[in-house]
């Protein structure tokens, strides 16, 4: 098997900013033929519902297959079939290894196309990674909102990038270092030590303060709270310009901290019109990321671009400020701590630290699929479709409920997104999977999370993670421009949407004996 070489060595010292936003619908992009032509096609495992699409399957690299599939017999409101695209990796076929990048800045969003244009080399392969949410107010005059914030654990090169979801709130992560994904319950502990003492600290002498989150706007933790304090917000869940359903856990008392992956100016007060808890002017503070020691501040947050060995520290909140301020008047300096803890086995009481270096990638999910090669989601048989609240609208052969001539199917909506995954199988080798179908309002585009378990379960997966779906899902091969909307024979594409971050392979990595 082989295990992937110093990031420094791979990325040249540089590191890969990549971002995330909303329109669109799914890709498919695709190179042609295979890496070689003294090279046979791998052949397709079989999976029942799907035929495989044998002059489409190549091997893209030495143990990078590539497989897609069509839907067998498509259900009665559904007007064209499905695709499943799957790459396979085998670390023992080949010197590889899988990361993630959010291309060239961590507060605002790109396609994976573009990430992938970041990169000094093409990937071989890549596919959307976490979830996201726009920051600012809904404007229809403005199509692209100017800055984002990732949910749930995520980490770049052993730097946090966001905060953890609260952890009762069933979000995994998965954790990407050495070649090998490994799909876990994270939790991230950041926090700002002064050097002054409680005494000279004066009323608000706390020596040490959490830190809530990393690059987003304070007071509005979008799409799940970031610890207690978070609460529902007075006006959310409200839509963001792409007409996405968004929740708001405000909390007017935070700290949060901006490093140089961001990329863009810090945010200013009442960057979203539907949160008031924003609308404080706060303090803020560069500091030297290495020494801690305070560079410049004051009041009127905002506005600063966070230079090279750097860290920008916000604060909203009367306690909040007035330590800040008392630490930038008396000159202390501010050590910052990111810590991540692996919480797999907690019901063991386990707890176990992932200390942070550049091998460490970290890109959040959300439902966990399959664990332990234990199908979470069930058949997609008679009773597999209809689960929880997708029961509402769907019955338990997956047929709409709601049928009409006008409207044979209900809608598309989050029970039949289009789906992407990232597991890994009984013989170590990492899948990367969309699940999608043309985009429009009479058929639904993707499928139950149990039709994406029934295949990943044939392929032998162990462990998956569900990922951002819907418009984000996207898949990217070799270095080819052309955009298939989710077929690469279907209808016309639509436009690809930009995301928060990528899951990719390339070449690369030190071949391990024995």
């Amino acid at each position: 098997m082989t295990l992937s070489a110093p990031r420094t060595a791979r990325r040249g010292g540089a590191r890969l900013v990549a971002a995330a936003t909303a329109l669109g619908s799914v890709f498919l992009f695709t190179a042609s033929g295979p890496t070689s032509a003294a090279e046979e096609p791998p052949s397709a495992p079989e999976l029942a519902r799907w035929t495989a699409q044998t002059a489409d399957s190549r091997l893209l690299a030495p143990g990078v297959e590539y497989f897609r599939y069509k839907e067998t017999s498509p259900i009665a409101q559904r007007t064209y079939p499905r695709e499943l695209n799957v790459v396979r990796i085998d670390p023992a076929k080949g010197a590889l290894r899988i990361e993630s990048t959010f291309g060239r800045k961590g507060g605002t969003s790109e396609t994976v196309r573009e990430m992938a244009a970041a990169m000094p080399e093409a990937p071989l392969a890549a596919i959307n990674g976490g979830y996201f949410m726009n920051e600012g107010t809904p404007d229809a005059a403005d199509a692209v909102p100017e800055t984002i914030q990732t949910f749930g654990a995520t980490v770049r090169d052993g730097e946090v990038m966001g905060a953890s979801c609260v952890l009762g709130k069933n979000r995994h992560s998965v954790v990407l270092q050495y070649g090998v994904p490994y799909v876990t319950k994270l939790e991230t502990d950041i926090s700002v030590t002064s050097s002054l003492t409680e005494e000279q600290g004066g009323p608000y002498g706390e020596v040490t303060q959490r830190v809530d989150d990393v690059n987003r706007n304070p007071g509005g933790a979008l799409g799940c709270p970031r610890d207690a304090d978070d609460t529902a917000g007075e006006l959310g869940p409200y839509e963001d310009a792409y007409k996405k359903d968004l929740a708001a856990y405000t909390d007017p008392t935070e700290f949060v901290l901006f490093n140089y992956s961001y990329k863009t100016t810090t945010p200013k007060p009442d960057v979203n019109k539907n949160i008031t808890a924003d609308d404080q002017a706060g303090y803020e503070v560069v500091l030297d990321s290495t020494t801690g020691v305070i560079i410049d501040g004051g009041p009127d947050r905002g506005g600063r671009t966070v230079g090279k060995g750097q860290y920008v520290l916000q604060a909203i909140g009367d306690h909040q400020v007035d330590w800040l301020r008392r630490q930038h008047k008396e000159k202390a300096t501010l050590t910052v701590t990111q810590k991540l803890w692996d919480h797999r086995f907690e019901a063991d009481g386990i707890k176990r630290e992932i200390p942070l270096d550049e091998t460490v990638d970290v890109v959040n999910g959300g439902s966990l699929l399959m664990r332990d090669g234990v199908n979470k989601y069930g058949s997609a048989g008679a009773t597999g479709y209809a689960h929880g609240s997708c029961a509402r609208l769907y019955d338990e052969n997956g047929l709409s409920k709601k049928v009409s001539t006008a409207t044979p199917q209900a809608k598309t909506d989050v029970c039949r997104d289009s789906r992407t995954a990232i597991g890994v199988d009984d013989q170590g080798r990492t899948l990367l999977v969309t699940l999608t179908g043309p985009r429009d309002q009479y058929s639904p585009d993707g499928g139950f999370l149990a039709e994406v378990t029934e295949p990943l379960k044939a392929l032998g997966v162990m462990d998956a993670l569900n990922q951002d779906g819907g418009g984000s899902s996207t898949m990217l091969l070799g270095g080819d421009t052309r955009p298939v909307n989710g077929l690469t024979d279907g209808p016309a594409p639509g436009v690809e949407r930009r995301v928060y971050d990528s899951v990719y392979v390339a070449t690369g990595g030190s071949p391990v004996v024995g």
